[in-house]
This record gives structure tokens, C-alpha cells and sequence, in this order.
């Protein structure tokens, strides 16, 4: 009886890891794939000469990052939302200094969401103060 109790517990923590090993490998792969085809783009756009649509790319990109980081700040620990701050506050001063313009063809962020990170990057450098 005890064997078969052993044996169940067994599988069911195997289960439970094999699950668990599932899950994570699952999104790993997904967010590489997805990285893969992202730096495969900038790099086809880098070699064709469309810097301005690598650069704008990257803006986009960053301001998804930055709209998930700020929409998970409540769940993250002090370490985590001191080390957004200061990405956030760099971002602010970098984007101060180099305005972001883009002209081209690519989709556009709404003015909406620009006003919304705007707004998140300047509360970051108010912070700081």
C-alpha cells in the first residue's frame, strides 16, 4: 500500500514538473521565435538601407515595453519598479534630447498611447527629483 502510495505521489510530482517544464519551455520558445523574426526584420530593413523604419521599429517596440512594464508595476517587487524608474527616466532624456520622427509607411502608434507613455515617462523623471 505504501509502494502504491509512493508511486502516485511520484507521478503526480513528475506530472506536475513535466507541466511546469511545458509551460515555461512553451513561452520560452515563443518569445525567441518571436525575437528571431523581429531582429530578422531590422536586419533585412538595416541591409536594404531603411534606417528610418529600423529606428522606428525599435520606438514601437520599446513603447509596448514600456506600457507592459508599467501595467505589471503593481505586481513587481522595489527592486524591479526602482530599475524601471531609472530605465524609464533614462528613456525620458534620451527621447528629450533625440525626439522620435518617423515619415514612413510603417504603422503608427495612437496619438493616445503617445500621450499615455509620454505621461508614464515624465511621472518616472518626476520621481527621480
Amino acid at each position: 500500500m505504501v509502494t502504491i502510495l509512493l508511486v502516485g505521489i511520484g507521478w503526480i510530482a513528475g506530472f506536475q514538473s513535466k507541466f511546469l517544464t511545458t509551460s515555461v519551455s512553451v513561452n520560452l520558445v515563443d518569445k525567441a521565435l518571436t525575437d528571431l523574426s523581429r531582429t530578422g526584420l531590422l536586419l533585412r530593413q538595416i541591409e536594404s538601407g531603411k534606417i528610418d523604419d529600423v529606428k522606428h521599429s525599435l520606438q514601437m517596440q520599446m513603447d509596448c515595453d514600456i506600457l507592459t512594464v508599467d501595467g505589471l508595476m503593481d505586481y513587481s517587487d522595489e527592486r524591479s519598479r526602482e530599475l524601471a524608474r531609472k530605465v524609464f527616466t533614462r528613456i525620458a532624456h534620451d527621447r528629450a534630447e533625440f525626439p522620435p520622427k518617423y515619415n514612413g509607411d510603417l504603422s503608427k502608434m495612437d496619438p493616445a498611447v503617445e500621450a499615455k507613455i509620454d505621461s508614464i515617462l515624465k511621472r518616472a523623471s518626476k520621481s527621480e527629483k
